[in-house]
């Protein structure tokens, strides 16, 4: 194993950081010096080429360049980034795509293309998502009038609250509109359905629909062939998240792999001429893409594709590239389209699971050499399974603090029923539009996604869940390079290794202790709410709270993921709280009293104060008297 074997994957690392240095810089007025040093880069790099100079210069001059074009691509996408102007007004939009369904209304995306001022109707292409109520059905292609302006969506007001504006402004939009009945108008249908890949999607959603009889599992159904979540409701992604099985939801490596499979396998009884094969896996290839169109281009679906594309065209060589350098070569080309997919969660776990299962999962599978077939066919799943939990736990806990204790043996039995269902749903999605065999292919695929639904009830019964647990940054490092130890141990010095793995154990207890400082301090906080507030105030290793209008399904999003994350437990005591005549509201624990939204401190008291700014803690130099702002607040005693 040489590092050298793997040119993608050096390349990947300058391209990082690029990625990286051009996220913490504002070119602003430099940009031309910038231009400058990229240009003198480029021509002193291919002069050491036509002279053919130092091998090492030129990979010097040669990385810098993956340094610059990550740096540019960072640069151009914050500048797209920026939110857009607010559209005040009616506007004149494009239906992008088809109504998904939700309780009291429909959702649906627009893309705005102008909208009206006083001045007269001003060209704009901003993209709305929107909940409307109207009783016709809106499809791709549609022009429509909307008489309302959509909203600008706010930032989170509270610590670790989840971050609704920033997650849709990873998909380009920055509004949203509740649309009620006769606010929205069809101006004009489009002159043909032609060739989209919305129409592709609906087709195949009505295919399921029409098909599987049980309606319950139709959205399950959805997720598994198509990748489209979005009917799901809560219990669903619980059921699957407690068992640890979430991964056969989203589609990913497993359902393009049954796909190849599936199509590759065809080549051997057809018996193929070397030209027509070719052709052959040219379709193949576009298969997979128009695959990875239909499921939405998903991060894990778009890393499967590149990977196996590579494979197929290694067929028609029959050379197969390593891993890695796929691996490599396709988070390169969907970093360089979309920067802002390194923060997606899906794309994380992806990579580093297909990662920890290439590296981690042969180590596994030396630990025991079973006799029989089944039980080797099982341990290897299970080396897999357990591969790729030990690398991605610790970035599941950082953003959901949960752990699901049931992975192993719900992934025996989730994965290869979900195989068996796959195995159904494909050749359903292309003849199922047959009307005998389409029905029958239904009635199996909704079946056995019954039989799942059934192992997965019975998972959600057994006891011993871990949620509302928290790991620190430095611990997420630490776990990471010890598992990267246990692989390096058969071609490293051992020694060098020890010493690492001493050093990895002194940053960890100095994460540790770093972090437990502010478990020691007296510190309150007071969460903000559209139409409420409330105060944790933890002292002496005690959390006690006050709440007013806030609700409990609010409390899930507002007010626990700063409660784990700071280890203060989510079944705090009552904070004592006396009201004044004029209704102010003393708090005698703290020595603080709020009336008409203004916090008021004893004088002679020294406290730290700081108010949130939707992605950090902003110190405030007010003393005595602190108005309270949309924004949670932090006191430091």
């Amino acid at each position: 194993m040489r590092f050298s074997d793997y040119p993608f994957l050096r390349f990947l690392i300058f391209f990082l950081i690029g990625i990286l240095i051009g996220s913490y810089i504002e070119l602003g007025s430099v940009w031309r010096l910038f231009a400058i040093l990229l240009i003198c880069n480029w021509l002193l790099y291919f002069y050491l080429v036509w002279k053919r100079k130092s091998l090492g210069l030129i990979s010097i001059f040669g990385y810098s360049q993956l340094i610059f074009l990550g740096i540019s691509i960072s640069f151009f996408e914050k500048n797209k980034g920026e939110i857009p102007e607010p559209i005040e007004g009616s506007y004149l939009a494009e239906v992008q795509n088809f109504d998904l369904e939700k309780p009291n209304s429909k959702e649906n995306l627009l893309l705005v293309k102008a909208y009206q001022t006083e001045e007269g109707w001003k060209e704009i292409e901003q993209s709305v998502l929107v909940y409307h109520q109207s009783g016709l059905d809106l499809i791709p292609g549609q022009l429509v009038w909307v008489a309302d302006s959509p909203e600008i969506l706010d930032p989170p007001r509270n610590p670790y609250e989840f971050d609704y504006r920033s997650f849709l402004a990873k998909k380009g939009i920055y509004a949203r509109q509740f649309i009620p009945k006769g606010k929205i108008q069809i101006l004009r249908n489009p002159a043909s359905s032609g060739f989209r890949l919305a129409n592709i999607r609906e087709y195949f959603a009505s295919l399921i629909r029409n098909n599987i009889p049980q309606i319950e599992f139709q959205p399950i159904a959805l997720a598994l062939l198509l990748g489209q979540k979005e009917q799901l409701d809560r219990s669903l992604k619980d059921a699957f998240s407690d068992a640890g099985v979430m991964h056969v939801l989203a589609v990913s490596g497993l359902h393009v792999g049954i796909l190849v499979a599936v199509l590759l396998f065809l080549t051997k009884p057809l018996k193929l001429k070397s030209s027509i094969r070719k052709v052959y896996l040219i379709g193949v290839v576009f298969i997979i893409w128009t695959y990875a169109g239909i499921t939405g281009f998903a991060p894990s679906v778009v890393r499967a594709s590149v990977m196996f594309t590579l494979v197929v065209l290694g067929e028609m060589r029959d050379r197969k590239p390593t891993i890695f350098n796929i691996l490599a070569f396709s988070a390169m080309l969907m970093i360089a389209l979309n920067p802002l997919v390194i923060e997606d969660v899906g794309f994380q776990l992806s990579y580093v699971a297909v990662s920890g299962i290439v590296l981690i999962q042969p180590l596994i599978l030396r630990l025991w050499y079973p006799r029989n077939r089944i039980l080797e066919y099982l341990w290897q799943l299970a080396a897999v399974s357990i591969a790729a939990q030990l690398v991605t736990f610790p970035i599941s806990v950082w953003y959901f603090h949960s752990f699901p204790v049931w992975f192993l043996p719900a992934n025996l039995l989730i994965i290869p029923l979900t195989f068996v269902i796959m195995q159904v749903g494909i050749p359903f999605l292309f003849i199922g539009w047959v009307p005998v065999v389409g029905k029958g292919l239904g009635w199996i695929v909704g079946s056995l996604i019954q039989v799942e639904i059934w192992v997965l009830e019975g998972f959600r019964m057994l006891p011993f869940r871990l949620k509302e647990i928290t790991i620190y940054p430095t611990t997420m490092w630490v776990i990471w390079g010890f598992l990267l130890i246990w692989v390096a141990w058969e071609y490293f010095p051992k020694k060098r290794l020890m010493y690492l793995a001493i050093l990895l154990i002194l940053v960890w207890f100095g994460g540790r202790w770093y972090n437990s400082k502010g478990l020691t301090q007296n510190q309150a906080t007071i969460y903000r709410a559209k139409d409420g507030w409330a105060i944790d105030f933890w002292a002496n290793g005690f959390l006690k709270s006050w709440n007013q209008g806030i609700q409990p399904d609010e409390m899930k999003f507002l007010i626990s993921p700063n409660r784990v994350k700071k280890e203060y437990g989510n079944q705090p005591k009552a904070l004592t709280t006396m009201q004044g005549p004029q209704g102010e509201l003393y708090f005698p624990e703290m020595g603080i009293m709020l009336a008409n939204d203004t916090l008021y401190f004893p004088q002679d008291r020294k406290l730290s104060l700081q108010v949130w700014d939707e992605s950090s803690w902003k110190s405030t130099d007010e003393r005595g008297v602190l108005p309270l702002s949309k924004s949670a607040v932090q006191i430091t005693f």
